[in-house]
């Protein structure tokens, strides 16, 4: 028998069993493998990640799974998934080049080399997060009218945590997701046209989901979060992440369709950053001010120290 199959054979058993003890001979017998083949097998799914006690006369007993992506249930939902990558960014950028429709998605169990805004490195370690990029090829539509994609993503994102967990979630412009003032996740938009037309769009999303403090980089524990931490609660990435991927679908069309105007007071609504004092840094300079208000087109309007308003789509914000 080929040791992959006789694996999931023994795995199903165990999960079979629900908690439940069974014998090393009924494993042997049900998988119609042999005594020491069985405990080589468990081993194997230990050194995986499962949790798997053994006591003498009663047998094996699966204690916990470990929380791997389940790429076939992502894929039956047009979800490519791979185990490593060096950015899903980079993949995504590679499918479209080759042809890849519209809201194709890749996600990865792991990032070797994520990236965030400004060629920061994202931290994405294996069975920790949800890590994927979504290819967007709106039609009729320029790239200025799409600018606000990344404020659509936030708002959409930040949305079904508030709805679904209750957790309330905020949106930092442009593109950061807090929750208590800490970074749970972020949002990198590429983009490839012409001045007049979209060739296509990669929208990279990276969530923190079940790293605890202990998990983080030691420069990231006092700025990063995750769902874990604030909810004090094991999630199913596999089906959390198919969840964000049909709610983003459904609020793309709506933004490619009606605009960003169904998105301008959720966005405002769980703004962490209107009313605050903020700099700005960008090209040429930085700009410091009260940050007083959006654009109805996703600009950030800053009034600065003299009472003139300014109207910012890009910058780096603190």
């Amino acid at each position: 028998m080929n040791k992959n199959n006789s694996r999931e054979k023994i795995l199903k058993q165990l999960k079979d069993c629900k908690g439940q003890f069974i014998s090393g001979t009924d494993l042997s017998k049900n998988t119609d493998t042999s005594r020491a083949a069985i405990w080589k097998q468990i081993e194997r799914l230990r050194e995986e990640g499962y949790e798997i006690s053994s006591v003498t006369n009663r047998g094996y007993r699966l204690d916990t799974e470990p929380d791997f992506l389940d790429s076939r249930l992502l894929i039956e939902n047009r979800i490519i998934c791979k185990h490593s990558v060096d950015s899903t960014n980079r993949e995504a950028r590679i499918l479209a080049e080759s042809g890849a429709p519209g809201y194709s998605v890749i996600a990865a169990e792991e990032q070797l080399q994520g990236r965030g805004r400004l060629g920061r490195h994202w931290f994405s370690p294996p069975k920790s997060g949800i890590w994927f990029s979504i290819i967007l090829r709106p039609e009729h539509i320029t790239p200025e009218e799409v600018t606000p994609v990344t404020l659509v993503t936030a708002v959409s994102i930040a949305a079904y945590f508030r709805e679904i967990h209750n957790l309330q979630v905020q949106v930092k412009w442009p593109n950061d997701l807090l929750i208590n003032s800490k970074k749970f996740g972020g949002v990198l938009t590429e983009l490839k046209g012409e001045p007049d037309r979209i060739e296509y769009i990669i929208v990279g999303i990276g969530l923190n989901i079940s790293q605890n403090t202990d998990t983080f980089p030691t420069e990231l524990k006092e700025r990063a979060t995750s769902l874990f931490i604030e909810s004090g609660k094991r999630h199913n990435r596999t089906y959390m992440l198919v969840e964000i991927y049909k709610a983003l679908v459904n609020d793309y069309k709506l933004f490619f369709s009606n605009g960003f105007s169904p998105f301008y007071k959720k966005w405002k609504y769980f703004s962490s950053t209107l009313g605050q004092q903020v700099t700005i840094s960008r090209p040429g300079g930085s700009l410091t001010g009260r940050a007083v208000n959006l654009s109805e087109k996703g600009a950030l309007i800053i009034e600065d120290n003299t009472g003139k308003t300014h109207y910012l789509n890009f910058g780096e914000i603190t």
